[in-house]
């Protein structure tokens, strides 16, 4: 795992939600470091990676999250988002801010070329596009979250953490207040980037 990625965190807060974080063995790694070994137990080297007793592992953090939930937790995690379309909307714009965010600060720390801000503008453009539709659909209370609450709130941290640039909350009251909310529950709280 590492301390700073949100699909790690999506992770760790769902183990801690369901009070099961004990059971789950954490390792820090460097994904991008050959030397560590993660790339034999990982090829494609994302983070997290779950390795069973068996030897077989998982990756990416929403089958991560799956396996898990349905092993430890009876899949209370995600019984409320399968089949309803409005949790699964939520679920699916806090993927596409994680990944287009993720792409662009990919790019700005590369050297870049003449079009490197284009593109990570056509990017930002759209995690702010997806972020302004979860301010219009995000609850306005913090009960007991879902699959879909963690990835928002997880994608939404992110996004202010390593684009604090985009001043996320300022224009997104509900927001700003829910993900607060959330992020006052243990699980958020101990997960939080920084």
């Amino acid at each position: 795992m590492s301390g700073n990625s949100p699909y790690a965190r999506k992770v760790r807060v769902m183990l801690r939600e369901l009070g099961k974080a004990e059971g789950v063995e954490e390792s820090a790694v460097n994904p991008r470091d050959s030397a560590t070994g993660f790339w034999d137990l990982n090829p494609v080297g994302k983070i997290p990676a779950l390795a069973l007793d068996n030897g077989v592992v998982i990756v990416e953090s929403d089958l991560v999250c799956r396996y898990l939930d349905a092993r430890l937790g009876d899949g209370v995690m995600h019984r409320s988002v399968d089949g309803d379309p409005d949790r699964l909307h939520v679920l699916g714009l806090a993927q596409g801010i994680l990944d287009k965010g993720m792409v662009a600060r990919v790019e700005k720390q590369r050297p870049g070329g003449s079009d490197q801000e284009d593109f990570v503008g056509f990017h930002l453009d759209a995690v702010c596009r997806a972020l302004d539709a979860l301010e219009g659909v995000v609850v306005g209370t913090a009960g007991a979250p879902d699959m879909a609450d963690i990835a928002a709130v997880c994608a939404a941290d992110w996004i202010s953490f390593r684009h604090p640039d985009l001043n996320i909350f300022e224009t997104r009251p509900r927001l700003a207040a829910w993900v607060s909310a959330m992020n006052a529950r243990p699980a958020f709280a101990a997960t939080r980037p920084g």
